[in-house]
C-alpha cells in the first residue's frame, strides 16, 4: 500500500510539471508569434515610408503637435502628393492604415534642417512573457537637399 501512495505522489508531481511546461510552451509560442508579426509589419511599413521620403522632391509638415513635432507629412513623389500620418496609434498613407499599434511617442520631427521619424510600438505581449520591441525605430533625413 505505501508503494502505491508513493507512485501516485510521483505521478501527481510529474503531471503538474508537464502541465506547467505545456502552458509555458503555449504562451511563449504565442508571444514569439506576436513579436514576429509585429517586426514584420513595422518593417514593411517603415520600408514604404522610407522609400517615399527618399524619393520625395518636396516635404511639407502639417498637423503640428508642438514646436517641432507633427502628425502629418506630405511628400511630393514623382509629381504626386502622398500624405503620411501618425495618429491614434496608426500610421496611414493617404487615409489608408498601413500599420496599427504605435504608441503616442511616435511622431514626425522637424529639427535643424532634418526630418526625424520616430516609430515607437505599443506592447503586444504582457504577463508571463513580455516579449516586445521596446526601442523606437528612429530615422533622420536631410531636408536641405530636397
Amino acid at each position: 500500500m505505501p508503494e502505491l501512495l508513493v507512485t501516485l505522489l510521483v505521478l501527481a508531481i510529474i503531471s503538474v510539471i508537464v502541465t506547467e511546461l505545456l502552458v509555458f510552451n503555449a504562451s511563449s509560442t504565442t508571444a514569439y508569434s506576436k513579436y514576429g508579426a509585429q517586426q514584420f509589419t513595422i518593417n514593411d511599413a517603415y520600408t514604404r515610408l522610407n522609400k517615399d521620403i527618399e524619393g520625395a522632391k518636396k516635404i511639407q509638415f502639417e498637423d503640428r503637435i508642438n514646436t517641432d513635432d507633427y502628425k502629418t507629412i506630405v511628400l511630393t513623389v514623382d509629381g504626386t502628393d502622398k500624405t503620411w500620418k501618425i495618429d491614434g496609434g496608426e500610421l496611414s498613407l493617404d487615409s489608408k492604415v498601413v500599420f496599427e499599434g504605435l504608441s503616442s511617442e511616435s511622431v514626425f520631427y522637424r529639427r535643424d534642417g532634418c526630418l526625424v521619424v520616430v516609430l515607437k510600438l505599443e506592447s503586444t505581449n504582457k504577463g508571463r512573457i513580455p516579449l516586445n520591441m521596446d526601442k523606437p525605430i528612429v530615422a533622420q533625413y536631410s531636408l536641405t537637399y530636397k
